[in-house]
């Protein structure tokens, strides 16, 4: 992945709103723009607030540190890539007292190495690189999810994804976006 400048996203809610988030311009790395991070904290609402959230696939990071600003209880943001890495350390630090961990690490490999329950999920994978249906599966298989947990799903607008075990409580597209509110399905496949 070639990185050329950085750029600045901002968290937009909460008890950090307002502080910019330095983000490489890199192939791939699409930050959620501030008109969806507001409709998807608008459609979370309350659950975020004292929730152990997942980055998965953490980019900018600007989900998960968007939780924290709104009352996140902890938040593991993991991400591959060194440089995205590099940058999401230095923007830690300025989050003096919160529980955030940065893994530097293939998103599948913390899956399946993970134990921990999340209640909010972000899972925000590079388009084309069929992520997401392995994410989910070992997300359900390894119950790292309760089945009061929220997980926000972003995709390309051409994806058609049906997991089994999951259902989307709602679902937009805005361009070539889609992204939508999923959760454990009560019914059984």
């Amino acid at each position: 992945m070639q990185a050329q400048l950085p750029h600045t996203v901002r968290l937009i809610g909460g008890k950090y709103r307002g502080k910019q988030l330095t983000v490489l311009q890199a192939q791939g790395l699409r930050p959620t723009p501030d008109r969806v991070r507001e409709s998807i904290f608008n459609l979370i609402g309350s659950k975020v607030e004292g929730a152990q959230v997942l980055d998965l696939f953490a980019g900018s990071g600007a989900l998960g540190l968007e939780a924290i600003s709104r009352g996140a209880r902890s938040l593991v943001l993991v991400e591959n890539n060194a440089e995205n890495c590099d940058l999401l350390s230095a923007e830690i630090r300025h989050f003096k007292g919160e529980q955030i961990k940065l893994v530097q690490q293939d998103a599948l490999t913390f899956l399946q190495q993970c134990s921990t329950q999340f209640d909010v999920v972000f899972l925000d994978p590079p388009y084309g690189a069929k992520l997401l249906e392995p994410a989910l599966n070992l997300l359900n298989a390894r119950a790292l999810i309760k089945p009061s947990s929220i997980l926000y799903v972003e995709m390309s607008s051409a994806t058609r994804t049906i997991v089994p075990g999951f259902e989307i409580i709602r679902e937009q597209t805005a361009g070539q976006v889609k992204f939508g509110l999923w959760r454990q399905s009560s019914f059984l496949f």
